[in-house]
């Protein structure tokens, strides 16, 4: 198996991932694969439609990548994987993912051959050196930093957790079910904040102990200065990407094409020429109350990643670090 390199797309959910993915997925050399955590669990098992608007059992390059990888997206490789995912991949498993000096154990050993072979059919299917997931959980990312042929890179994608709360909250229809009409997942401000720091500080454990080499990515930063904030964070994470390879922006607006990425937000499913645009409605209409209580809850992270305290305006660019932020 030739090495692959993978970028990995950590933190929470609602900071843009989906859009990060999709512009560095439209690099030279580069794919975008969506959520790949979700493929076993929900997309293949319910036949979601995938990014290039076919259901996932349709898709021309699902279907060679689940050939090639295991023979064919049978209920019994779905199963496994899944099995696996819960055995070692969980986010309770991510301390005894950092630093450990122990063997792995058999299901995370299997679980990281079984995703390597995912990635390295990707790769050949699409004829890519480069595979984007967005996954998003940090311990799913650090089990996988260790697959065989794989060389991971962290990318943590961040944005104001008041805005996270705040999009959390929202009704979104998710387009991605092929019958009936779903609603995306919602929780309430006080929960996102929690879960916003909690993640944020496995990603920042992860930075710290987890081998793999990581950079910080602000979507308010990436919104601002696309092309530039993606070929620095590429940079910092060891992987050639010049502002070459990537689709032009102009006027405010990226042109991307449909992907084959798979579940995340429904931008997953817009192409052509999209507005990069903040989303700061927020600032007006979120509670004072919800927006209290998340700066409460955030407080020492809002100060490192460079977010004002106060919510009565949009993040100010940081100098060190950038980030994104998706659709909603």
């Amino acid at each position: 198996m030739s090495r692959i390199t993978v970028v990995y797309l950590g933190g929470f959910g609602r900071s843009g991932s989906t859009l990060v993915e999709r512009t560095l997925g439209a690099a030279r050399g580069w794919v975008n694969v969506g959520e790949l955590v979700d493929l076993a669990r929900s997309v293949a098992r319910t036949d979601e439609l995938c990014g290039c608007g076919r259901p996932f059992s349709a898709c021309p390059v699902w279907t060679a990548v689940g050939e090639l990888a295991f023979g064919g997206w049978t209920v019994d490789v779905l199963d496994r994987l899944t099995c696996l995912q819960r055995a070692a991949a969980r986010q309770r498993h991510l301390p005894g993912l950092l630093g450990s000096r122990r063997a792995p154990s058999a299901a995370l050993t299997d679980l990281r051959v079984a995703y390597a072979r995912i990635y390295a059919a990707v790769a050949e299917v699409t004829g890519s050196e480069v595979v984007v997931d967005a996954s998003k959980g940090p311990a799913f990312g650090q089990a996988l930093a260790g697959a065989p042929g794989i060389d991971l890179r962290m990318l943590n994608v961040v944005r104001d957790p008041r805005a996270v709360a705040w999009s959390w909250n929202r009704r979104v229809e998710r387009p991605h079910a092929t019958t009936g009409t779903e609603q995306m997942w919602r929780i309430p401000a006080h929960r996102a904040a929690a879960q916003w720091s909690s993640l944020q500080l496995e990603m920042e454990a992860i930075a710290r102990l987890g081998g793999a080499r990581s950079a910080r990515l602000r979507y308010e930063d990436f919104v601002l200065d696309p092309i530039g904030s993606l070929v620095t964070a590429a940079a910092t994470l060891g992987v050639p990407l010049s502002r070459a390879d990537l689709p032009s922006v102009e006027g405010g607006r990226i042109v991307l094409l449909p992907s084959h990425g798979l579940a995340g937000n429904p931008a997953r499913f817009s192409s052509g020429a999209l507005e990069l645009r903040r989303d700061d409605g927020w600032t007006t209409q979120m509670s004072s109350r919800d927006r209290a209580v998340v700066a409460a809850l955030t407080l020492p992270l809002l100060r490192t990643y460079g977010y004002p305290v106060t919510s009565g305006g949009a993040a100010p660019v940081s100098d060190r670090r950038t980030d994104m932020r998706s659709l909603t």
